[in-house]
Order: structure tokens, then C-alpha cells, then sequence
């Protein structure tokens, strides 16, 4: 039961970056595959048999699993996981491991891995639990197999796997709190500069408006003071012509 639970442990070890980190600081971006780290290293088999924790931290660095799955196997039946790479995919290492129980106890089950042309590329018997990594160098789809063959015996089974050789979470990919303080306060001041131009330029606007208002404003009451002296000159002279009119 020790051993699977150290299993589990080590299987959730690749999430605890995304988990674990203080409020104090966040995530800058995605952390993106290294292409200058040698993936030789980890797909690369030991020589000797060594114990879990020293394989994991070995050939397992930096691990994040795209699938993390615990499910119920009965007996005499097998569990298929599907992988696929896309056509003229650069290789790409795939790791992940398994481990099984029943009854709260370690239990054994077989597990392995083919490539698309049905070739088996690792195999492990009556085991239970262990990691897998090999670089996937075909395009096409890997089927990863679990079975139990006992009769009568169902089993806890946790699998994962994951693709790529992703680098641990570092400093330079972590954003402090005063680094978010700058960034704020550089974006209020871009908006009160902006704010403050618009401002200056709406009011430069209103007082055009306003003058021409003003100036307009002034010849509608020039012509209407021009209208009005016109329209008594007509009145006045058209009155006076009739009060001089003779009568023949």
C-alpha cells in the first residue's frame, strides 16, 4: 500500500508547479518546450534495475501528464489508451507510468506499449506499478494497454502519460507582485496621458464651436436689425406717398 501511495505521489509530482505556487506571483506565459535539451537522456533505458524514485528522477524531470486517469479493471479484460502523433510530426518523447491495487493492497498487472505498425516497444509482466519513456519517431497512433488477468480479482488502476520534455517552472517564468504594480501603473499613466489629450483636444474643439455659435450669433441679430430698419424705411415711404397723393 506504501508503494503505491509513493507511486501516486510521484505521478501528481508533475502538477504541483501549477498548484504549488504563492499568490504572490503568477504564471508569465506558457512554459514551452526546450529544444536545445537533450531528450536522449530521458527516453534512454537504465542499464540495471533501479528503484521507482530513482528512474522518476532520472528520466521523468519535468513531467506533466496530459492524462491522469484512476479506473476500476475487472478481471480477465484490458484497457486501451490511445496516443496519436500527426503526419511529419518531429519525434517526441512520451513518459508517463501506472501503478495497480485491489483490496487496498499492490497488485500486478500487465502493461504495454505498441507502435502503429502493432510492434511492441515496452512491455512489463506482473508488475505493479512502473514508468514507461521512449521517443515516438513513426506518426500514427500508440496504444497503450492494460490487462488483468486474474479471474475473479478487480483492480484500482491509476494511469498516466504525457507528451513532450517540458522544463520545471523557474523563476524567469514567474511574474512578482511589483512587477504587476509596475505594469498597472505605467497603464493608468498611458490612460490619464491619454485622457488628458483627448480632454485638451475636445476642449480646443468646443471653443471653435463656440466662437463660430458667437459669430453667427451676431449676423442672424445684424440682419435682423438690417430687416427691420428696411422693412420701417418701406413703411415710411409707402405711407408718405399716400398721404401726398392728390385727389383730381
Amino acid at each position: 500500500m506504501l508503494r503505491a501511495v509513493a507511486t501516486a505521489l510521484l505521478l501528481l509530482r508533475g502538477l504541483r508547479a501549477e498548484g504549488g505556487v504563492e499568490q504572490d506571483y503568477e504564471v508569465a506565459g506558457g512554459i514551452k518546450e526546450d529544444p536545445n535539451r537533450d531528450v536522449l537522456a530521458a527516453a534512454q533505458d537504465d542499464a540495471a534495475p533501479n528503484s521507482l524514485v530513482d528512474e522518476w528522477d532520472k528520466h521523468m524531470e519535468g513531467f506533466t501528464p496530459e492524462l491522469l486517469l484512476t479506473f476500476p479493471l475487472p478481471g480477465r479484460s484490458d484497457e486501451f489508451f490511445y496516443e496519436d502523433i500527426p503526419e511529419n510530426s518531429p519525434p517526441v518523447l512520451i513518459r508517463g507510468g501506472f501503478f495497480a491495487s485491489a483490496s487496498e493492497e499492490t497488485s500486478t498487472v500487465e502493461f504495454s506499449v505498441h507502435d502503429p505498425k502493432g510492434n511492441v516497444i515496452f512491455e512489463k509482466k506482473d508488475q505493479a506499478e512502473g514508468l514507461f519513456h521512449f521517443i515516438a519517431k513513426r506518426s500514427g497512433t500508440y496504444t497503450f494497454i492494460v490487462s488483468n488477468h486474474r479471474w475473479m480479482e478487480e483492480k484500482m488502476v491509476t494511469f498516466a502519460v504525457g507528451k513532450g520534455n517540458e522544463t520545471h517552472l523557474q523563476p524567469q517564468h514567474l511574474t512578482t507582485m511589483e512587477d504587476h504594480v509596475k505594469s498597472i501603473e505605467k497603464t493608468l499613466v498611458d490612460i490619464q496621458t491619454e485622457s488628458t489629450y483627448l480632454w485638451i483636444r475636445q476642449k480646443s474643439h468646443m471653443k471653435a464651436v463656440e466662437n463660430i455659435h458667437t459669430r453667427v450669433l451676431s449676423f442672424c441679430v445684424v440682419e435682423f436689425l438690417i430687416l427691420i430698419g428696411v422693412s420701417g424705411f418701406q413703411v415710411y415711404y409707402i405711407k408718405g406717398l399716400l398721404s401726398d397723393r392728390r385727389v383730381l
